[in-house]
């Protein structure tokens, strides 16, 4: 009997992401079949953290109505759960905000499902294996550990949409780690929407260990043969001397941290209701280059908040300058009607913002190549990701793409199928 089919829209964080690749593991394990095009079934997994995330989450609807026009169309994700009642106006057959699977996929099965107790008796808290279908399968695993955030920055709607905290048990954690490993995963990336917080919603204070993501990082680099992890972003005021040391002691984490910054101005800091000014910022970055010189810091940087003047601005430009971020992520500032933000007096024109944005990222660019240029010549642990003909294409552990050539394999390839390499590390002379 035929299978319902679907498929999965994603926008957004890699949190986002990551639940998307979880969902669709839960969905074929209850009997649907995932496929590229023409479902059955197409869900929209939107994002809302700015106005323009919404006007895409908008387009993608439109996107998939288009690419699979028979197909019963649910939105999902964070615009829902912030814009209930504007969400159920915009064409979607099923509105769904967040959460419960068991729920949505019983609803789903309403509209084609053959065999509705499969999913009457399938445990969406067990998943025992992990997708194997191209669609989905990554070259490097992104597992959420962690979700929702307090910290209510002015500008931000994440608190809003993603909730209060939760974090993954560490025994789940390792689990998935070690079913990822056994299917060919070397690198796992930690995801979390505050990952810092990890563990830190629990109230027995008996239960409670100071610092639960290096208790986590602890445990997991013991695993056997397990090949690297990379935390996908940090707070500042989370990385203690423990996580540094930590850090600098394994080889098994990437010498890398992201590190919102957001700006360079004390001014714009606290009126974006950041905990910490840059004195401290810089003060840390320096612990953490004292034992990890040589380590990856990439960030992420508003321009164009509001009230934010010339002078404010050219202090971000300094700071970045001086501190020499591997990569920056620069974003306008988009202002979010539910936000404190979005209020605020003294909002920048569009144009200035344009200008900024290109200023910095011109910077970006200049300090990328600066980093990078430090490791002509040496030897780098790569995991591959894209295999054209004899050109590699891979990730390093600080967090730059290199192209390479089998002649530039420290170790010989024993198999003539290449495309057996695609998620493996492997350690390359990196000539460029």
């Amino acid at each position: 009997m035929k299978k319902i089919t679907f498929r999965i829209y994603t926008l957004g964080c890699k949190v986002n992401q990551t639940d998307s690749y979880k969902l669709s593991g839960d969905l074929i394990q209850a009997g649907f079949e995932l496929t590229k095009k023409f479902a059955d079934v197409v869900m929209i997994n939107s994002c809302a953290v700015t106005q323009v995330a919404m006007s895409k989450s908008q387009r993608m609807i439109n996107k998939a109505r288009k690419e699979n026009p028979k197909a019963k169309i649910i939105l999902m994700g964070c615009w829902p759960k912030i814009y209930r009642k504007e969400t159920k106006k915009i064409g979607a057959d099923l509105v769904w905000r967040a959460g419960d699977i068991m729920k949505l996929l019983k609803k789903v099965s309403k509209y084609q499902i053959t065999n509705p107790k499969q999913i009457q008796n399938y445990n969406f808290k067990i998943q025992n294996k992990l997708i194997e279908e191209n669609y989905c399968k990554r070259s490097r695993y992104f597992l959420k550990i962690q979700d929702g955030c307090e910290q209510f920055c002015s500008y931000c709607i994440v608190p809003f949409s993603r909730g209060k905290l939760w974090s993954k048990p560490i025994t789940e954690v390792i689990r998935e780690v070690e079913q990822a490993m056994a299917t060919g995963y070397q690198e796992i990336v930690l995801c979390g929407i505050h990952l810092g917080l990890y563990g830190q919603e629990i109230k027995d204070k008996k239960l409670i260990i100071k610092n639960n993501i290096v208790l986590l990082l602890s445990k997991l680099i013991k695993i056997k043969d397990l090949g690297r992890i990379r935390l996908s972003s940090i707070e500042i005021t989370e990385v203690d001397d423990e996580l540094i040391k930590l850090m600098a002691g394994s080889k098994k984490i990437c010498r890398h941290l992201h590190l919102p910054l957001q700006s360079g101005s004390d001014k714009i800091l606290k009126l974006m209701s950041r905990p910490y000014k840059v004195k401290y910022f810089e003060n840390k970055i320096t612990r953490i280059k004292k034992l990890m010189p040589d380590i990856a810091l990439t960030t992420d940087v508003i321009v164009g908040f509001p009230s934010e003047t010339d002078k404010d601005f050219q202090q971000t430009y300094n700071f970045i300058k001086k501190i020499k971020f591997s990569r920056l992520h620069v974003f306008p500032f988009s202002s979010h009607e539910k936000t404190a933000a979005s209020k605020m007096p003294w909002q920048v024109s569009e144009q200035v913002k344009i200008k900024r944005a290109k200023i910095l990222r011109r910077l970006g660019n200049i300090l990328m190549e600066e980093y990078k240029n430090k490791f002509k010549g040496k030897e780098l642990a790569v995991v591959v990701e894209r295999i054209n003909a004899d050109k590699f294409i891979g990730k390093t552990e600080y967090y730059f793409d290199i192209e390479f050539h089998r002649r530039q394999f420290i170790s010989k390839i024993l198999n003539t199928n290449s495309n057996n390499y695609i998620g493996r590390i492997v350690r390359v002379k990196n000539k460029y």
